[in-house]
């Protein structure tokens, strides 16, 4: 399993790609940033950081399939 540290920067390369190439998906990846947040009040571990690196990538996936 990958580290803590490498899912986090996954996230965050992801975020950046998001906002430079995909503007119009920052609404959506407010919406999933909530969701997670709200999801870790008790903690965070790598399955909830994975998952949230998951569902930023899936915001993508769909979005180009749609164009």
């Amino acid at each position: 399993m990958e580290s803590q540290n490498k899912i986090i920067e996954n996230i965050r390369l992801t975020t950046l790609k998001i906002h430079e190439e995909y503007p119009e998906l920052i609404d959506d990846m407010t919406e999933v940033s909530k969701t997670f947040l709200s999801d870790t009040k008790n903690g965070t571990n790598n399955k909830k950081l994975k998952g949230y690196l998951d569902s930023l990538d899936g915001i993508i996936e769909t979005y180009k399939k749609e164009q």
